[in-house]
């Protein structure tokens, strides 16, 4: 991906986020601090990752 193709997606992506902003606030009950701390939550579970313990099943072996 080119650098003007990767700022593109960044404006796009940046564009999107600002347009469910403007619709939340005018179209729910909640207040801009309130639209912010959803904002935090959904982006601390989307992110959020789980440990997994892996154990191979396949002997590597001493590799020196």
């Amino acid at each position: 991906m080119s650098v003007d193709e990767e700022e593109d997606a960044k404006r796009k992506c940046t564009h999107e986020v600002k347009a469910l902003f403007h619709r939340w606030e005018e179209e729910s009950d909640l207040d801009s601090n309130e639209i912010l701390e959803c904002v935090s939550e959904a982006i601390d579970e989307y992110y959020e990752e789980e440990e997994v313990e892996f154990e191979s099943e396949i002997d590597l072996g001493d590799e020196e």
